[in-house]
């Protein structure tokens, strides 16, 4: 298979990086124009010799040509050439201090001599022409010398890494994933090398050739060296066995020098790109993950330059299995003792006091260890911007619950989630589901909508203390519901002593001029109200009470709330923690015959109400009254306080598709551990 057809992809556009020690030209925008003669040297030139010498010989000497071209053509010309050596390098070699052209020619040469160069010092020499251009290299860098030999022992560390290969992304090839490379390490040095996984099979599959290396060829390693540069992984420039031209194609070449660390090897027109470059990162090693990122690297391309390949884009895992996200390993956790607050569940009807611990790498994620079972690292993990607001859940995280025996795992619902930067609230939309073996979701098994008080043990901690009896007199817009529509009402709180307030409207009209009236307690030494369980004027002489109500258990209670101003400055109620049941909202009811508790209206008013200002605001339309014989009865009971559970016996249900257009696939049935179910998904 052909992955691309070079022959017929040719780049338009050159981002130029020179060599430098070991280079031609990045991102590079001229200063200036040329200064006389315009002398440089061409992005062909070599900057890195490593120099070897014979056995029992103590001492080197030769000479090095560099080739030299002009801007302008006409007239014979002596260019001054200046040089600077690092140490020693004096007495090494010997630099001519112009280079000459003749008329009519644009190329010359020069030769550098050297004498009496022993094996270890490594030389850089920097030659500079007074005539130069900014648009090329009048200022080269030379490093030159005989290195020392090490015998390096090489261990294996691993036999089925796995390399991201994106080589030839500028023709459409990204991301090609190699499997099965084997790395070596040089034992006590910081070294790292595979072989070249740029075979024929590689070209098979990428060109169509599938013969470009002869059968005798050694494919040469690509060595990460984390040695040169303390705390930094460099690649030498590396004759991978071909060249790639632009526009024509791949061809076997043994000495092309096509791939390496832009850091250390490349220059731009201000100068080499050094080691701490943050533009063209050296590569790094993640120790807990086992994976190289190689860096900025760059393909020399015939025909077109040194094209960017930019940190991120090759990288090399020496342990699949730990690419894989675990939280628990690649990131390390704090307590914070002040984040610990009350957790509401919606999946288990319960509430508790719910730890936070923070991640040292990203101040952003956070996680609730143990959320919903106490299964080892049952942790629920999430992002969250505490200036914005904005919530992002990570996929796949295990509950550590299972229903029917299989695995549930939670994600978050898509703009479900979000934190009140004012009061302090999280709200997590969550679904629960069923996985198949490559962890994709295959059917849904329950959505909900969970509560946490950020720093805030109790709900009272939602309430401002100290608010005086006055400052709840007014209007107030409370919201009422049935579960499926409803809207605000407008609500009015009087003064009626110096410790009760009475509230009027809570019906929203919808029983005509029944007086409705019902009483709150006002305690100074907190400033909060307090709603109790009361009787109201009776209705058709029925008894008539006002009571909490559990809008999810269709549950009511004698039970009574706390409310205050909250930091948003609405009228909140929240539950008494002596409760045994949590309650949602207040409801209006009557026992027409003794056997039980009927709504009066149908709807339930929920406990937050904003403020009313007949200045700023329009008073809202009541309700089209209703009649009576719609009522829903309602049970009193409570509901219980949480236990870890490790079993959710819930059903699955077929999987909701949040995107347009849905296509078939049939659920197996075994992974509901033998349920006898066939379930037709929609994904």
């Amino acid at each position: 298979m052909r992955k691309i057809n070079a022959l017929l992809l040719a780049l338009v556009s050159l981002v130029t990086l020179t060599w430098t020690s070991c280079t031609d030209t990045v991102d590079y925008t001229p200063a200036g124009g040329v200064e006389g003669a315009g002398v440089y040297f061409p992005t062909s030139v070599r900057t890195s010799y490593e120099l070897e010498g014979e056995e029992g010989v103590t001492e080197l000497e030769g000479t090095i040509t560099l080739a030299v071209m002009r801007t302008d053509s006409v007239g014979a010309l002596d260019a001054a050439l200046n040089v600077t050596f690092s140490e020693g390098g004096e007495s090494v070699f010997t630099v001519p201090s112009t280079v000459s052209f003749a008329d009519g020619k644009n190329t010359s040469s020069m030769t550098i001599e050297y004498s009496h160069l022993k094996q270890g010092p490594i030389y850089n020499i920097t030659l500079t022409f007074a005539e130069g251009t900014p648009y090329s290299n009048s200022t080269l860098t030379l490093t030159v010398g005989w290195p020392e030999e090490i015998e390096y022992e090489w261990e294996v560390v691993s036999e089925n890494a796995i390399y991201a290969d994106n080589l030839f992304s500028m023709y459409g090839a990204t991301t090609y994933e190699i499997t099965g490379i084997t790395v070596e390490k040089a034992k006590d040095y910081e070294l790292y090398r595979f072989k070249s996984p740029y075979n024929n099979e590689y070209m098979t599959y990428m060109w169509g050739e599938p013969n470009l290396f002869p059968s005798d060829f050694e494919y040469p390693y690509i060595i990460i060296d984390g040695e040169t540069y303390e705390g930094k992984y460099y690649i030498a420039p590396t004759a991978l066995g071909f060249k790639m031209t632009d526009g024509e194609g791949v061809s076997f070449d043994e000495s092309w020098n096509t791939f390496g660390s832009i850091a250390g090897n490349l220059s731009t027109g201000s100068g080499p790109i050094g080691p701490d470059d943050t533009t063209y990162p050296l590569g790094s090693y993640d120790s807990k993950k086992k994976l190289f990122d190689l860096g900025a690297v760059y393909h020399n391309l015939g025909g077109y330059g040194f094209f960017i390949l930019n940190a991120g884009t090759f990288t090399l895992a020496l342990d699949p299995a730990l690419l894989n996200p675990d939280y628990d390993r690649d990131y390390t956790w704090k307590d914070v003792p002040e984040a610990t607050g009350l957790f509401t569940s919606e999946l288990t009807g319960q509430e508790w006091s719910q730890a936070i611990q923070q991640s040292n790498e990203d101040p952003t994620f956070f996680r609730m260890p143990n959320l919903y079972s106490g299964a080892e690292k049952a942790h629920f993990y999430f992002h969250v911007d505490m200036e914005t607001g904005a919530v992002t859940i990570p996929r796949g995280q295990d509950t550590g619950l299972t229903t029917f025996g299989n695995q549930v795992l939670v994600e978050g619902t898509p703009n479900r989630s979000s934190y009140d930067t004012a009061q302090g609230i999280l709200t997590l939309g969550l679904t629960f589901y069923l996985a198949d073996e490559d962890g994709k979701n295959v059917a849904d098994l329950q959505e909900v909508s969970e509560r946490f008080l950020w720093g805030q043990e109790s709900e009272l901690d939602l309430l401002q203390q100290g608010t005086a009896i006055t400052d709840y007199v007014g209007y107030w817009l409370p919201t009422i519901s049935n579960g499926s529509d409803g809207g605000q009402i407008l609500a009015t709180v009087k003064q009626v002593n110096e410790t009760t307030l009475s509230v009027q409207g809570l019906t929203g009209g919808l029983l005509g001029d029944y007086d409705d009236t019902i009483y709150l307690t006002y305690d100074e030494s907190t400033g909060w109200v307090r709603f109790d369980f009361q009787q109201v004027t009776s209705i058709q002489g029925y008894t008539s009470v006002v009571a909490v109500f559990n809008t999810s258990s269709n549950q009511l209670s004698s039970e009574g709330l706390y409310g205050g101003i909250n930091r948003a400055g609405n009228l909140q109620f929240v539950n008494d923690a002596m409760n045994q049941g949590k309650y949602d909202a207040m409801m209006y009811l009557y026992n027409p015959d003794g056997s039980g508790y009927y709504s009066m209206t149908g709807y339930w008013t929920n406990l937050e109400w904003a403020p009313y200002s007949a200045s700023t605001s329009a008073v809202p339309a009541s309700f089209d009254q209703v009649t009576f014989g719609n009522f829903q009865k309602v049970e009193q009971g409570f509901v219980p306080r949480r236990t870890y559970k490790t079993e959710l016996n819930i059903q699955p249900k077929p999987r909701t598709n949040r995107a347009n257009g849905t296509n078939s696939v049939t659920f197996d049935a075994s992974l509901l551990g033998g349920m006898d179910t066939t379930f037709s998904l929609a994904r």
